[in-house]
């Protein structure tokens, strides 16, 4: 049997004295208007909310918004948390302004489902009651509600709420089920002192659980504070869950700063900013095109500010038209990828009128250049990607300068560590990320740019240096600013890919190395046969280019080609050894580690059979190649000299 759906979040919406707060005391109980000024004038102004026993026994929450468009902002901040709505026209008036810009407003909130409540039925006769029927199957032609019922009732007979109540029913039964277990985010609607409590503050939690006893930061004032109590619906609870309608009795909080707009939230990764991207989606009946940089009412969460519209693309934006956008406000929002939000601007009349919205794609809190390939196409990905977390992991992966640790992953993508690494494993798997030694990961394709970058640096060193073999990987890697884990990875796959090979010491590109005549080729010979008589006392540079009667720059050149080969090892900037006389040297430290945990240079220099002017050398280099740790006058075992 399914499992039915607990936090589901009912609300209301239609045009002012429309019938909303009296339908949502026949469902409830609860009278939702709770100012003064409220019950004077007979209007909702503040957002209500009340629970809400379902036919199953199932308790859920209700939001009644005004609708009056004197509160229009208000509406938004409570219809942000909408599952299923009820949409409410009464009978003797029919489709009005605020039906349609309600309408339009849930529409871009990401409603999918809901219901027509058509009240005041006693009001007028059947034939009014068709007509006004029919107009409000025209109004929801084409949106989500074009197949919901239309359900004629009275709030003051009862006639027909049986019906509505059935149907109100089955709507809530067929709510997809609302992810509650990753990291907790709640916009605060409002926020209130109890006698005796302290601070309270209440909202609609946007994502993840929460618990008394955890520790939430409140953004964007940056202090945190404790949960030290809560009621969900009205009831005390150990815990509440997205999609509820949730009051937290915090400590340790300011009081001035928990106010509507701002967010409590346990995501580390979640910051504040000035400026964010968004998809922008026009309503097609605007008459007039969006300006580049106009200033509107942004409206996301429960927060609204006012906001300009820099454009990514051109410098208008047409009725009907979607565009990557960037929006840059005076104060910071705390916004995360995938919430929805809301505009609203002058109309021709000059009234305020709701212009459009969309999704939030990200928050890079720096101006963003209009027509730049690149941004419009890392944009499209995140759009792409925010309703599949392997693929926003993937594509945060993508975006980063390099590897990322499972932590960092964790943070970027507001998830809890253990889902993170669920989706690394998921990633993994398909090869779109790899994991690297160090524990860290790195998208193929981050992997694959390093890659190019070291091609492109080893192309350079060939142009630049055509009598040398190649490059050492350590140096190469740090000409290519690709170091590390990731530097290792991507030189590997160069190599795997039989872009590049070693020769050597050094790596070179297939085809590519030093360009050695015949005659250069002999005097190789004869400085090898030189330093390998010499052995363990090989000259230094002077001395065997006098002897070999070559001018100095010449036998440093032939020198570094022997050493790219491996053939000869340079010590330091003066010793030069056949590669088989270290061999030798190394085979003397061992023999000095079989009995002893370390030994002194002067041991090294007796066993050896010659002075400290080629054994201090021989030492110093072993220590930069770890086959040797140094400790005073002393040396241990290297990590890399083995048993």
């Amino acid at each position: 049997m399914t499992q039915l759906r607990q936090n589901i979040m009912l609300g209301t919406a239609g045009h002012v004295d429309h019938g909303k707060t009296a339908l949502v005391k026949m469902l409830t109980g609860c009278d939702t208007d709770r100012l003064e000024e409220e019950k004077r004038r007979g209007l909702t102004i503040e957002l209500g909310f009340a629970p809400c026993r379902m036919g199953d026994g199932r308790v859920v929450g209700v939001v009644d918004v005004p609708g009056h468009v004197d509160f229009i902002r208000n509406m938004v901040a409570g219809a942000h948390g909408i599952d299923v709505v009820i949409l409410v026209v009464a009978a003797d008036d029919g489709v009005m302004p605020q039906t349609r810009e309600h309408l339009d407003i849930l529409t871009l909130l990401g409603v999918k489902t809901g219901l027509v409540a058509l009240t005041k039925i006693d009001l007028v006769d059947r034939e009014l009651r068709e007509l006004v029927c029919q107009d409000v199957r025209g109004l929801l032609a084409g949106t989500f509600l074009a197949d919901s019922p239309i359900c004629p009732l009275s709030n003051i007979t009862g006639e027909g709420f049986g019906e509505f109540f059935d149907a109100l029913n089955e709507r809530a039964n067929s709510c997809p089920p609302r992810e509650a277990g990753g990291l907790f985010r709640m916009w605060v609607e409002r926020s209130f002192g109890v006698h005796g409590f302290g601070l309270v503050a209440s909202g609609i939690p946007a994502a993840g659980t929460v618990r008394v006893g955890d520790r939430l930061r409140l953004l964007p004032a940056g202090s945190s504070g404790r949960v030290r109590s809560m009621e969900v619906y009205g009831a005390s609870t150990d815990q509440g869950r997205a999609g509820e309608c949730v009051a937290l009795n915090l400590a340790d909080l300011p009081a001035e700063a928990v106010v509507r707009g701002s967010v409590l939230t346990n995501a580390e990764g979640l910051a504040p900013a000035t400026m964010f991207e968004g998809q922008l989606t026009l309503l097609g009946r605007r008459s007039s095109p969006l300006k580049d940089y106009a200033e509107v009412h942004l409206h996301v969460g429960t927060a609204e500010a006012m906001a300009h519209v820099a454009l990514l693309v051109g410098k208008h934006l047409e009725a009907g038209q979607s565009m990557a956008v960037q929006f840059r406000l005076a104060s910071p929002l705390a916004v995360a990828p995938g919430e929805r939000f809301v505009i609203r601007g002058p109309v021709a009349d000059g009234r305020l009128a709701t212009l459009g919205g969309g999704r939030i794609l990200g928050s890079s809190n720096i101006r963003l250049r209009r027509n730049r390939v690149w941004t419009l196409e890392n944009l499209a990905r995140r759009h792409a990607a925010l309703d599949q977390p392997a693929r926003w992991a993937a594509t945060v992966l993508r975006e980063a300068d390099g590897p990322l640790s499972p932590a960092a992953l964790a943070s970027r993508c507001l998830q809890p560590p253990a889902q993170a690494a669920a989706l690394v494993d998921e990633l993994c798997a398909r090869g779109e990320a790899v994991r690297l030694g160090n524990g860290e990961i790195v998208h193929r394709d981050v992997a694959a740019a390093a890659g190019e970058q070291i091609e492109q640096a080893l192309k350079a060193f060939h142009d630049a240096n055509p009598m040398r073999d190649g490059l050492e990987p350590g140096e190469l890697l740090a000409a290519a600013e690709v170091t590390g884990e990731l530097g290792a990875l991507a030189l590997q796959n160069l190599l795997a890919a039989n872009k590049a090979q070693r020769r050597g010491e050094v790596v070179r590109l297939v085809g590519r190395g030093a360009k050695v005549s015949s005659e250069e080729d002999r005097l190789c010979e004869r400085v090898l046969t030189a330093l390998t008589e010499a052995h363990l006392e090989p000259p230094l540079p002077a001395d065997l280019a006098a002897t070999l009667g070559l001018p100095e720059a010449r036998l440093e050149r032939i020198v570094q080609l022997l050493a790219d080969r491996g053939e000869v090892v340079r010590l330091d900037r003066k010793v030069v050894m056949h590669r088989q006389a270290v061999t030798a040297a190394v085979e003397v430290v061992r023999q000095l580690f079989a009995g002893q945990d370390s030994f002194e240079t002067v041991e090294f220099r007796d066993k050896l059979g010659v002075s400290r002017k080629f054994a201090v050398p021989l030492l110093d280099y072993f220590d930069t190649q770890r086959l040797t740790v140094r400790s005073g006058n002393r040396r241990r075992r290297g990590a890399k000299l083995g048993k």
